[in-house]
């Protein structure tokens, strides 16, 4: 049965029963404004119902309005400033002064718990406001590349995913709003995430297991992309359009948004439409040996649009969205038998036209959302909530014309809390945890079989203050059942016996459990410490387990834990019982976060047993291909074929103990009111502990900057330095350094009644030539040359 968005109605229905019952009262309306020391109005300060999911920006004189009940405690915060706690009384009119210096502290939604990201045991990063702004590209994984701990596998500038430290596929989980993005980003480096920066709020970055509320698949860390597509706060109306031009690609971008509000009605509107060409590139040759000055197949098209409303009140809130998106780009280095046989000069100048060499991939999915809170339902619970996605994906890879590949994954997710009143000291929330999907891959590439999985899951988070120390606890227990169609598992070598293939189905289930401890020490003003330790279990994914087939992504043959692989080529149905990675985590975080000078220091290590990885198992496509004139998954002979009589590697996957160990460090300096030096540095070492590195590591990474902020107009400078990587596994090669320059000037001004930001980029000033080592096509997709960016935004 398809996922349902009702399917979890019972829940729903509770929750909006309660609320419906309630009596509704009018919340205090605050008006306020925030200024500087020197009484000038700071725009963009973040105005925050503390507890709550409520806020707002003041505008360009500094002013807010904000829905708010009697007593209730406003956290006002703004970058370079240092922030303020205000409780609410019977003086509805607000002027709050914001000191110079410091971090801003922002609330991150995934932590569960309203947590600020500077007092969480987790290191955790958010990227938001003029700097998210800055830092937007097409992908998520290129916007997030530069924050500490975080790296790319850069599938060329169409498909790239974050890397957190080191881990990155079914480890790292990619959310909207605390749900699932349920794409198959997670299945191959050529798949994007659906998510997109250029109309998001803010997107935060968890390093390390995040697994209590998000799941196994989290054991590496999280990032959540945060949007108002479903309001949570009554918003005076306000609309933004941006317009961007970026001549590295002949980027076209226009994006909107819009929010507004009546009575206890919230509405939101988003969208945005980019086009793309191929990307310049400095000089290089591909390991084929052909010069370019161009990503080939590199181009983009891409549009979306999100709406949502809400009915909110004091009481709490109901809401509903949908999103659309519409995507083609096209897939570099992504070679098919095709191009060997039509020929490679015909349709140079035609990709725009999507050729007949070039193949791209066509992308739909649909999402509905919905969500609702309820405050203080009844005595011992101050909010019961609920936020529920349902979502229809479909992803066709597009050869010649015609459709040669097939993903689907139908969804459907829901998470049920309830946030507890403070019982001996102890504050916390409780719930369920619920995710459904129906995958299907069709096609030529469809290297892992139609699967079913449904995952269950109980956790409790749980918080409490001894003085200047904060403990934080934690626990998870989930079930993931997974049901496997069309499963081949004896490969038959003789030619009688050749007609005998059957598929089958199968089943297997996992119960992983997950905890969590963390500790919070403030031990002086400005300054904490924090210590977490962890132990998150996570099952094997359906690709890990049921994988068999050519893969042209990763260019090699994929072979799942469920098949065993003899040394004459043979594949039969393993006999060995699957365990789950078990994932032993240490974090170490030194905070400064007030005065002109702020750092933050991470060390963290990472004990991983059964570690999922693959392992290149001596063998070829064709060393299959050679024993059987009809092999199980025949249309991927063609593919062995074109690449040389099946020259794909094929690579098994295996569990062995790895270790994981590194650094982060990132330091900001106020030299004055205008001017501000920063610098930051990370690095991770992986290997497998009977010897041997992990492939696709990032290597060390450093970067400083520079910007200068005047009343009317911003200036920046950042410089990035990615230093060799020689320690790599078996199969790969070593990647040399590179160092990236880029410049970003803003210009500030009003006509008539808008606000108006003029903007102005240089990336990639010096054109280097980069490779990037976790990349899987690294050889064939350098990142992209010298480009210069115009655009506009207005705001009324």
């Amino acid at each position: 049965m398809r996922p349902s968005l009702f399917q979890f109605s019972p829940v729903a229905m509770l929750v909006v029963s309660a609320f419906s019952a309630q009596v509704v009262a009018q919340s205090i309306t605050v008006n306020g404004v925030v200024l500087d020391n020197d009484g000038k109005a700071i725009e963009q300060a973040r105005v925050h119902v503390h507890g709550r999911q409520q806020y707002v920006y003041a505008d360009k004189n500094g002013r807010f309005t904000i829905q708010a009940p009697a007593g209730a405690e406003l956290h006002i915060s703004a970058k370079g400033y240092g922030d303020q706690f205000v409780t609410l009384s019977n003086n509805n009119e607000l002027k709050v002064q914001l000191q110079s210096g410091g971090v801003e502290r922002i609330v991150v939604s995934a932590s569960g718990l309203h947590q600020y990201d500077l007092e969480m045991a987790n290191p955790v990063s958010v990227l938001s406001g003029e700097e998210l702004s800055r830092k937007t590209a097409p992908t998520i994984g290129e916007t997030l590349k530069s924050m500490p701990g975080v790296h790319s596998n850069y599938y060329g500038p169409v498909a790239s995913s974050p890397i957190l430290r080191g881990l990155d596929g079914p480890r790292v989980r990619i959310l909207n709003n605390g749900l699932d993005s349920a794409d198959v980003s997670r299945i191959g480096p050529d798949h994007a995430i659906s998510a997109d920066a250029i109309t998001t709020e803010q997107i935060e970055v968890l390093r390390g297991p995040a697994t209590l509320l998000y799941g196994s698949g989290a054991v590496g860390g999280v990032v959540n992309v945060v949007d108002n597509r479903l309001p949570r706060q009554l918003r005076p109306a306000s609309t933004q359009i941006e317009t961007r031009y970026s001549s590295g690609a002949d980027e076209k971008t226009a994006a909107m948004t819009h929010d507004g509000g009546q009575d206890q009605v919230a509405w939101h509107l988003d969208g945005f439409k980019r086009k793309t060409g191929n990307y310049d590139v400095p000089d290089f040759t591909n390991d084929q040996g052909e010069s370019s000055d161009q990503l080939a197949n590199s181009w983009l098209n891409n549009s979306a649009v999100n709406g949502g409303l809400s009915w909110i009140t004091d009481k709490g809130l109901i809401g509903f969205s949908i999103g659309h998106i519409d995507s083609e780009y096209g897939i570099p280095g992504h070679h098919h038998h095709h191009e060997e046989q039509d020929g490679h000069d015909e349709h140079d100048d035609d990709q725009d036209e999507h050729t007949e060499e070039a193949v791209f991939a066509k992308v739909k999915q649909d999402r509905y959302g919905l969500a609702g809170e309820l405050y203080k339902p009844f005595h011992g619970i101050e909010t019961l909530s609920f936020s529920s996605a349902l979502t229809r994906y479909q992803h066709h890879e597009i050869e010649e014309g015609v459709i040669g590949t097939t993903f689907k994954n139908d969804s459907f997710e829901s998470r049920f809390t309830a946030e507890h009143e403070t019982i001996a000291g102890w504050h916390g929330v409780f719930g369920y945890h619920l995710q459904q999907s129906d995958y299907q891959a069709i096609g030529e590439e469809a290297f892992t079989p139609d699967t079913k999985t449904d995952s269950h899951a109980l956790f409790v988070l749980e918080e409490r203050s001894f003085g200047d120390f904060t403990a934080q606890i934690g626990a998870r227990i989930e079930h993931v059942d997974y049901k496997a169609t069309g499963i081949e598992f004896e490969h038959h070598h003789e030619e009688e016996e050749a007609d005998e293939h059957h598929a089958e189905d199968v089943k297997h289930d996992f119960t992983a459990s997950s905890l969590s401890a963390g500790l919070v020490w403030n031990f002086q003003p400005g300054y904490n410490a924090a210590l977490s330790i962890s132990r998150s279990e996570r099952a094997p994914s359906a690709a890990e387990l049921y994988s068999n087939g050519a893969h042209i992504a990763t260019r090699t043959y994929e072979l799942g834990l469920a098949y065993n692989l003899d040394q004459d080529g043979e594949i039969s149905e393993s006999d060995i019982k699957f365990k789950k990675e078990v994932a032993n985590n240490i974090d170490l975080t030194l905070r400064k976060y007030e005065g002109d000078f702020t750092f933050t220091y991470n060390l963290f290590y990472n004990k991983v047993n059964n570690y999922l990885h693959m392992r290149d198992s001596g063998l070829t496509m064709a060393d299959l291909h050679s024993h059987a004139d009809e092999d199980h998954d025949h249309d991927h002979d063609d593919h062995g074929d074109h690449d040389e009589n099946g020259e794909f590697s094929i690579f098994h996957y295996q569990q062995q103990d790895a270790t994981l160990y590194g650094a982060e460090f990132a330091m900001a300096y106020q030299l004055s009111a205008e001017q501000q030096l920063e610098f930051f540095i990370d690095s991770v070492r992986a290997k497998l502990d009977n010897g041997g590195d992990l492939p696709r590591i990032p290597p060390v990474k450093v970067g400083t900057g520079y910007s200068y902020s005047a009343e009317d107009w911003s200036a920046n400078i950042d410089w990035t330095h990615y230093m060799k990587q020689n320690r790599v596994a078996a199969t790969e090669s070593a990647t040399g350094s590179y160092q990236i320059l880029d410049l970003g000037f803003s210009y500030y001004f009003n006509l008539n009644d808008l606000d108006l930001t003029a903007f102005a980029k240089v990336n990639n000033l010096t054109d280097e030539l980069g490779f990037v080592h976790s990349s899987f096509v690294k050889e064939d997709a350098p990142l992209p040359g010298r480009s210069f960016t115009l655009g506009v935004k207005a705001r009324f």
